[in-house]
């Protein structure tokens, strides 16, 4: 009987070691194989002009081997880049040959199982037109490729170094505004507001972002104006005033920081009104309903630090409100009406040439609504380190 019971019990214990020590080949199906080790979705931030050398692509064989091997590389497959966008419902774009180096042979030394993959980007030039994507397979060599873990995906993510503009350096300038941007009778029937700004305290109250501009006899029903502090809540928390109510934001959903940029999302699907901070749901509600009436527009003089004012005739979704954060977007978009950047450089609509103009306060849209450059307005540039974004609190 004790023997039985020792039996079992060595069986047993053989049978968990044998889930906790695998054999890989179980898992490849495969004697020997390259594959892509870890994750095959790789991101990272890059500035334009900038040289980095990418880090976290690896290549590993299934098992050790007592000789050299030889693994081959290809980098910047259209159809791979095809495939992967179809699956994933993403609209990546391929990045040019020139602006990347990919070693296209790989060596395992005997006796060793993973590789790093030497990836460097050079002078790297962002299209507005969207998101730049790096697709890397295993294409060969001296061993069988294991299925479904030979692909990667290096996606590229701008990090942006500008100007912004200072409004005011103690929150009570002067704002600028144009009343008859839009005829009288211009509706929409929905709408995107956003804005990204950064101020030094938040202490008093009313201090207001942007919105549109009602001229006299014009329906304030349709009024949309933005901003920090009001009577009933704190001057950090968020506001915005429309269809003769508002929306506050919750101090525990949203409180503002001083000097800490946020990016700032005000939308209205024809029926209901949500505010989002740096692409996160904060607050929503339905007030009004039935398309709004605009005439004019109006950034206000107490944002101190502000860029990337943008004004859609659409609502903008969820994932686009995310994936846009802290990012500029393609002036020629239909949706846009309007799209003030504030980084001190104006753009050739026709063109599409880019250059510095400090001069006023530039609509990079198709309608081309510039505003005026108000005295005390200057374009800051961050003691000549510039402003980086996505900001370092962001990552």
């Amino acid at each position: 009987m004790k023997k039985s019971f020792y039996l079992a019990t060595l069986l047993f214990l053989a049978g968990c070691q044998n889930e906790l020590y695998k054999n890989p080949l179980d898992d490849f199906k495969s004697e020997q194989g390259a594959y892509i080790k870890g994750s095959t979705l790789l991101q990272t931030f890059v500035e334009e002009g900038k040289e980095i050398e990418v880090n976290g692509l690896q290549v590993a064989l299934a098992v050790q081997d007592a000789g050299e091997v030889k693994v081959k590389l290809e980098a910047g497959n259209q159809s791979q880049l095809d495939a992967y966008n179809t699956k994933n419902g993403t609209a990546y774009i391929m990045l040019p040959e020139n602006m990347y180096e990919v070693s296209r042979e790989l060596s395992f030394k005997p006796q060793f199982t993973l590789v790093d993959v030497p990836i460097l980007l050079k002078n790297v030039k962002f299209s507005l037109d969207g998101n730049y994507a790096l697709p890397i397979r295993i294409a060969g060599g001296d061993v069988n490729i294991i299925q479904e873990q030979e692909e990667a995906l290096l996606v590229l993510e701008q990090r942006v170094n500008t100007k912004a503009l200072r409004v005011s350096t103690n929150g009570s300038g002067s704002g600028s505004e144009d009343e008859t941007m839009f005829p009288n009778d211009f509706k929409v029937d929905q709408w995107t507001m956003e804005v990204m700004i950064n101020r030094a305290s938040y202490r008093s109250n009313n201090r207001s972002i942007c919105g549109t501009k009602l001229v006299a006899n014009s329906d304030s029903n349709d009024e949309i104006y933005v901003r920090f502090g009001d009577v009933t809540i704190e001057p950090n928390q968020l506001q915005i005033k429309t269809g003769r109510s508002q929306i506050d934001v919750p101090a525990d959903k949203f409180s503002a920081k001083p000097n800490v940029w946020y990016m700032l999302t005000f939308v209205y699907d024809g029926k209901k009104n949500s505010i989002y901070v740096n692409g996160e749901l904060v607050a929503e509600r339905e007030i009004r309903t039935g398309p709004y009436g605009l005439i004019g527009f109006w950034i206000g003089g107490s944002n101190e630090l502000i860029r990337e004012v943008r004004f859609w005739k659409v609502a903008r979704t969820p994932q686009e409100i995310a994936s846009n954060v802290w990012k500029m977007v393609n002036p020629d978009d239909d949706g846009l009406l309007l799209y003030y950047p504030l980084n001190g450089k104006k753009r050739d609509t026709a063109t599409g040439e880019i250059m510095k103009d400090e001069a006023k306060l530039w609509d990079w849209s198709k309608n081309g609504k510039h505003l005026l450059m108000k005295s005390g307005y200057t374009f800051d540039n961050n003691n000549d380190d510039g402003f980086i974004f996505p900001p370092v609190e962001a990552n």
